[in-house]
């Protein structure tokens, strides 16, 4: 007991350093071990215990039982330092192991006191009255401390004389208290971390459930937000739809809209079933047009801006490669960009351009607009989820327009100044070598170029140039004047 605890003599040292504990483990029996080795086997009951994984109540019991045989006391009890800084009484026994209470014990008081206050073990013995005639009581109070702190007291009574102070046992006895301190702190420790373990626990599944309630608020938030999108298309176009069936237009123009309608219902169908389901879209990828894509969609959004003030513009190149794209996806994309523009301003003039960048083989495209612009401040923050400028906004366009993009292996950029209005840049990877192999992309938009002049001009000859592929059987055919 750090300062109290009693220095091990030669003697006793030679008596534990020659203990068999596998012997004792394995061959001892209490109740058939003569009194040396019952003994023994007693002392070094908090060696064997002083160890993690025993829990509290299993240890105070088991050293209870030792120190009861040690002492040959009929009954006792522990008390250990509860968090109030109070002893309380935690297991009693008697030396049949019957369970006792606090109130079987006539506690002396006086002597607790004392014999925490002097830090030392102490006996006594009462006589005590029941009313018939005297009795006397035989009893040890033991403090138990490490580094001078207080873990409790080990409370021992019989009616029979018990150890002695004056028999050689007793040192070992006091030693015996020493290891039973770090015993009992050890299961104390292995308690909290049991109890922390399983706080631990019971906070991650309350966590897990707040961010499955969380995710499920983004979900329907998000499925909302795009659900708008689809809504304000769809009826547009029925709109036109029935404005052409008024003005009695060809059959072909009322029937064109009401397809567009349906096209849009199942793509929001797409859109919600997959939300629900993982939580996210997967994209359904297909080697399409940009340039295709960008018409849908401005055919998409013309009816919803007809009798506005605003302008969508295109400029797409004519030598612009098929990239792998979710049709579908990038369109909602183009939507989100678009009505942040138009709700920024609300005679917008929007360019959509579409080019292919040489040096990054990338396919981009920008859309443009002649907006109020952004601070550098709000362009750090515009794709986190949740974040908005506007009055009625909710901050989820952006986020999704990035998470598309993420999904198609590209990427999104957004550079804006004030009253100069924004540009958001897409782009998307193209594989060169699945696509063209060794044939450069430059020579292709050159010849893009000359099948441009060729159309304006009636061609005289024709030659057909072959190049193979050295990775495959495909051939291009070049066809020039």
């Amino acid at each position: 007991m750090d300062g109290h605890v009693i220095k091990q003599d030669k003697y006793l040292a030679q008596i534990i350093n020659s203990v068999d504990f596998d012997h004792l483990e394995k061959n001892v029996s209490l109740h058939k071990a003569n009194g040396k080795e019952q003994f023994l086997y007693q002392l070094l009951e908090p060696l064997r215990l002083a160890k993690p994984a025993l829990s509290l109540d299993t240890t105070l019991e088991r050293i209870l039982h030792a120190a009861l045989g040690i002492t040959r006391a009929e009954r006792g009890f522990f008390s250990l330092r509860n968090s109030s800084n109070k002893l309380e009484f935690k297991i009693g026994r008697n030396k049949h192991d019957q369970k006792l209470n606090a109130i079987s014990f006539d506690v002396d008081r006086k002597l607790v006191l004392t014999s925490i206050h002097r830090e030392m073990v102490m006996k006594k013995s009462n006589r005590l009255s029941n009313g018939i005639s005297d009795q006397l009581v035989h009893i040890i109070v033991a403090p138990m401390y490490i580094h001078f702190d207080l873990v409790g007291i080990l409370y021992l009574q019989s009616s029979q004389p018990i150890l002695s102070s004056s028999n050689p046992k007793w040192k070992m006895f006091q030693l015996f208290l020493d290891h039973t301190a770090l015993a009992i702190r050890n299961a104390q420790y292995y308690k909290v971390s049991q109890d922390a373990e399983k706080e631990k626990q019971s906070f991650e599944k309350s966590l897990m459930q707040s961010d499955s309630l969380a995710m499920k608020g983004t979900l329907a938030a998000k499925i909302g937000h795009e659900i708008n999108n689809y809504l304000s298309g769809i009826h547009a176009n029925i709109e036109l739809a029935m404005d052409s069936i008024e003005e009695n237009k060809d059959q072909n123009v009322v029937v064109d809209r009401l397809e567009k309608a349906r096209e849009m219902i199942m793509n929001m169908a797409a859109l919600s079933n997959g939300l629900m389901a993982k939580g996210a879209v997967d994209p359904n990828i297909e080697k399409s047009s940009l340039n295709q894509v960008v018409n849908k969609f401005v055919d998409f959004v013309k009816p919803i801006y007809k009798y506005s003030d605003v302008v969508i513009e295109k400029d797409l190149s004519q030598a612009l490669p098929d990239v792998n794209i979710d049709s579908g996806l990038m369109i909602q994309l183009l939507f989100n960009i678009v009505k942040n523009a138009v709700e920024a301003r609300a005679d917008a003039r929007i360019v959509i351009q579409t080019y292919y960048d040489r040096v990054t083989k990338h396919v981009k495209i920008t859309i443009r607009d002649n907006g109020p612009g952004m601070t550098d401040e709000i362009q750090k923050k515009i794709f986190d989820i949740q974040y908005t400028n506007k009055a009625e906004g909710h901050g989820y366009g952006l986020a999704i327009c990035q998470d598309i993009a993420k999904k198609h292996g590209g990427a999104i950029e957004v550079q804006s100044k004030l009253k100069e209005g924004t540009t958001f840049s897409i782009s998307l990877p193209l594989n060169i070598e699945e696509d063209f192999a060794d044939v450069e992309f430059d020579d292709l938009e050159l010849l893009e170029d000359r099948k441009i002049r060729a159309k304006k001009e009636k061609p005289k000859i024709k030659k057909v140039i072959k190049r193979r592929r050295p990775r495959s059987a495909l051939e291009y055919n070049l066809f020039i004047n």
